[in-house]
């Protein structure tokens, strides 16, 4: 040291490396194993029945086997909920209450946020229409199913003109035909149901019942009739306008005899 030079004391940083080096060594001598830098302190491997031998992985792999054991927690809440242990797939509703391929019951919907168990897809059907609507933030969800991609294309539509109006008050007294192009399933449903909705805010019309006529995958074309009336505020009830139709989680599923279309509209 030089004449007149101050004696040099451990910074912070040492102290507090020397402080947790002290407090690690009755740890280990317990059979535990340093902590970590998230905070946890896992057992070494043979102390526990539960030891995943954790104190020989790397950080990220700590991460994933912690994962695992939550997602595990997780999915034994679930089946304590929807009795897992007799799950099958039940054609008459269309839901699969099989496990997916993360593991979870695709019948349930859960919220992320509350972590509660939602309504399953199609248990809030409107009458005997094969149609529904799902809450969504600002705007609205419609989801359709049917026998086959055709039909689910078809109830979507009934989907679109019974929210702006109820059907049941809607008469099969004119038919409008309905041309629809696209350049692939989605934006071919996207056109179809655009096109519906041009008419009604040019024409007011309001169809009851939707039959696609012609529906060609290869050109993507629809062509469509419908059969209804003229909108009258004294003979119709007034639902919520539907402003636009959306790609935003646009979803089309097909499985053998059974389809189904999520499409958010705009309110």
């Amino acid at each position: 040291m030089e004449d007149g030079a101050l004696p040099q004391r451990p910074n912070a940083r040492r102290r507090m490396r020397a402080q947790e080096q002290d407090s690690a060594e009755p740890a280990s001598e317990q059979g535990l194993c340093t902590p970590t830098s998230s905070g946890r302190a896992f057992e070494n491997p043979g102390s526990s029945e539960y030891d995943l031998g954790l104190t020989q992985l790397g950080e990220s792999d700590i991460a994933e086997n912690v994962m695992a054991v939550e997602n595990a927690s997780r999915r034994s809440e679930l089946d304590k909920l929807t009795h897992s242990g007799d799950r099958k797939e039940d054609n008459f509703q269309g839901i699969l209450t099989n496990e997916d391929d993360q593991g979870w019951p695709s019948g349930i919907r859960m919220d992320v946020g509350s972590g509660e168990a939602l309504p399953a897809y199609r248990s809030a059907a409107v009458g005997t229409y094969k149609f529904e609507y799902l809450d969504h933030t600002a705007d609205v969800q419609l989801h359709a199913w049917g026998h086959d991609l055709k039909e689910a294309f078809e109830n979507c539509a009934l989907a679109m003109f019974n929210y702006i109006s109820p059907l049941e008050y809607v008469r099969p007294r004119t038919t409008r035909r309905y041309r629809a192009e696209g350049h692939d399933l989605p934006s071919l449903l996207f056109a179809f149901l655009d096109e519906l909705l041009f008419v009604f805010s040019t024409e007011l019309f309001l169809a009851t019942d939707v039959k696609i006529t012609a529906l060609d995958r290869n050109n993507f074309i629809i062509e469509a009739e419908g059969e209804g009336e003229i909108f009258d505020r004294d003979l119709h009830e007034v639902g919520t306008e539907i402003k636009a139709i959306t790609y935003s989680a646009m979803s089309i599923v097909e499985r053998p005899e059974d389809s189904e279309v999520f499409v958010i509209v705009d309110i």
